[in-house]
């Protein structure tokens, strides 16, 4: 065994340096909860190429003494915990004391600070060595510079990401912790451009600071509580969803965390209400004792461990619900007393049916035909007078009402006796008749014998003692969308532009998303560019999706953001691809003559498309002569 050695603190504060200082966005989040936790009211952030050059953060809490001013940078230095016991009533954003002696060792950083009661002192400490101190005169309150990040570890600066991306990362870190905190005056610059600048008058404003007023609109507040437990905050209405979850934002005891057990919560509150790519808004507190959540699980102190799960997610599922219920009730009190009043009932004469005539009924809308004057129902609450002349049907409607007229429940084609046993002969196709492309040879179609249509939406071919029949639809849907796909590959997509142009309205997370993406989303056809502070413009679309539903689209695309994937061209139209395919291509009932039915087996069989729709669902079913004996008995 080699011999062990105890690390120097240069050596151990740079390994603490790599899960405490994962990127820029690492630091801001643990300086500025040493500023809440100063008891800050206003605090100021500016960052400088993504943080990667320089951030600075002023607070006006109630500073650093400067007998304190060295060991803050201190291996398991800190002024949040004395004792063992006090890790399990952590009431503070930072504790574990490991932050800034982390950050420095891989920064240059200068710290200025001063209490009520002394004088402004100052340290420079570049590499995890001091290299300058002394007195320094400041307001009280603490101002940190972190410069030069990872000056000295270039194996970590190479993994940093490009400076607008790790911008976008710290502004979405900022627009949590003013979330979070909104009792806190914050002021966030990136590059001298002002982002955020919020006034600290409660959650209101703070969510009227990062989304605006739109949002406003859209909120509900939450305000549920338990002997044990408490949440508070706004969440969106049922008609109000966004494209991914940045709009959630999730704290507990006031520290913004990422927790699955309240996010699973959360989305099944709203699982009635919800389609596909969509996710609800919610800037919530959960107020938890503090012995019953742990929050040192996470050296970034993102994630937490709840002592009891289960009542957690119980509450919260419970306070979300009850909170859209009431709103949903409020909101129908409302409408209905806002309403004319209505009578109960109108009355209104029946059409005239004759003896003759075949009445169709369903359980939604049906004819009570008696001999006295009756009335007609309807989904509606309306009810209509009909004549007695109508009595003829009394039996037929009465009979089919009381479920005595027998149904058919068997959907076989064929169906007849033998052995006094009901024998149901239904063609069902196999996994070896669905075809597949390792089942045949997609050239022989070009040799097979059109003998035939059937329903004018299956063509008829005969081939090789086979019989194949084709959807029509679903092959030409098929043949559309790979001629699609190879002017994508060929990059032969032209535009349509559009008679009004469309804007994205989107969040700082989105808007890098969009510009990380834009010169794919340019190559495809669309038009888009910015168009003023967290928004674009799309002037034209892909010709190929004359149909596009631009905005659907969008959604679509930013719901991607959840995905963490790198998308493909393709991969960002396939869908609509696939639909507008199905919506150019022959539909079932289509009457195509010779030609076109000769124009669509030669498509199929021309060697360059699979044999299925782009949904998935296969288009050619075989049957041999065999199978079609058995049909009838020739062959058992």
């Amino acid at each position: 065994m080699a011999k062990i050695n105890i690390l120097k603190p240069e050596i151990f504060n740079k390994i603490a340096a790599g899960e405490v200082v994962e990127k820029p966005a690492s630091i801001v989040k643990e300086v500025v909860e040493n500023s809440i936790d100063a008891g800050a009211t206003k605090i100021e952030i500016q960052i400088y190429e993504g943080g990667i050059s320089k951030i600075v953060v002023s607070d006006n809490g109630s500073g650093i003494l400067p007998e304190d001013l060295e060991p803050a940078f201190l291996p398991h230095a800190t002024s949040k915990i004395a004792t063992e016991n006090d890790l399990y009533h952590i009431g503070t954003l930072g504790f574990r004391g490991e932050a800034l002696a982390s950050i420095a060792s891989v920064s240059q950083v200068e710290v200025i600070s001063k209490t009520a009661n002394t004088d402004g002192h100052s340290i420079k400490i570049s590499g995890g060595e001091i290299i300058a101190k002394g007195e320094k005169g400041s307001p009280v309150g603490t101002y940190i510079c972190v410069e030069n990040l990872f000056f000295n570890t270039p194996a970590r600066q190479k993994f940093l990401k490009k400076p607008k991306k790790e911008e976008s990362d710290i502004t979405t870190l900022v627009a949590k912790l003013i979330l979070a905190n909104p009792n806190i005056a914050f002021k966030y610059s990136a590059d001298s451009k002002l982002i955020y600048n919020s006034s600290g008058q409660g959650l209101k404003d703070a969510i009227f600071s990062i989304y605006g007023a739109q949002i406003m609109e859209n909120l509900i507040p939450v305000d549920f509580h338990n002997d044990k437990y408490s949440l508070t905050g706004f969440i969106g209405k049922t008609s109000f969803f966004k494209a991914n979850r940045t709009y959630q934002t999730i704290m507990i005891n006031g520290r913004w965390i990422a927790d699955s057990i309240v996010n699973v919560a959360l989305s099944q509150s709203y699982e009635a209400y919800m389609m596909k790519h969509c996710f609800p808004f919610c800037v919530i507190n959960l107020t938890v004792p503090n012995d019953e959540v742990d929050v040192n699980v996470h050296p970034s102190k993102l994630e937490v461990r709840f002592q009891d799960s289960r009542a957690i997610f119980g509450f919260v599922y419970k306070a979300i619900t009850e909170t859209i219920y009431e709103d949903l009730t409020r909101k129908t009190n409302e409408e209905i007393q806002s309403e004319p009043e209505q009578p109960a009932f109108t009355l209104t004469r029946a059409p005239e049916v004759s003896k003759n005539q075949t009445v169709e009924t369903n359980d939604l809308n049906v004819d009570f035909v008696l001999d006295s004057p009756i009335f007609q129902s309807n989904a509606r609450g309306d009810i209509a007078a009909h004549s007695s002349e109508n009595s003829i049907l009394n039996e037929i409607v009465i009979e089919k009402l009381a479920g005595s007229i027998p149904t058919t429940q068997n959907n076989s084609i064929y169906q007849f006796q033998s052995n006094d046993e009901p024998v149901n002969y239904v063609p069902k196709p196999t996994q070896q008749q669905l075809i597949k492309e390792d089942i045949v040879d997609k050239d022989a179609f070009l040799s097979s014998r059109i003998i035939g249509k059937a329903f004018n939406t299956f063509v008829i071919l005969e081939l090789d003692d086979n019989l194949y029949f084709i959807d029509q639809h679903a092959a030409h849907e098929r043949l559309l969308f790979d001629k699609f796909v190879e002017q994508i590959k060929n990059k032969e997509v032209s535009s349509q532009s559009l008679l009004l142009p469309y804007n994205i309205e989107v969040n700082h997370s989105e808007e890098q998303y969009i510009n990380e993406n834009i010169e794919m989303l340019r190559s495809l056809g669309f038009e888009i560019e910015p168009f003023g502070n967290l928004s674009f413009k799309v002037s034209a679309i892909p010709s190929l999706l004359p149909d596009l539903n631009v905005e659907n689209f969008f959604k679509n695309f930013l719901s991607n953001l959840n995905n963490y994937t790198q998308l493909k061209d393709l991969d960002l139209i396939r869908d609509n691809l696939a639909e507008t395919a199905c919506k150019h291509a022959v539909k079932g009932g289509d009457d195509l003559d010779k030609e076109e039915l000769v124009k669509l087996v030669r498509g199929v069989g021309d060697g360059t498309t699979t044999l299925q729709c782009p949904h998935g669902r296969p288009f050619v079913v075989k049957f041999s002569h065999r199978d079609v004996d058995k049909w009838f008995r020739r062959i058992v």
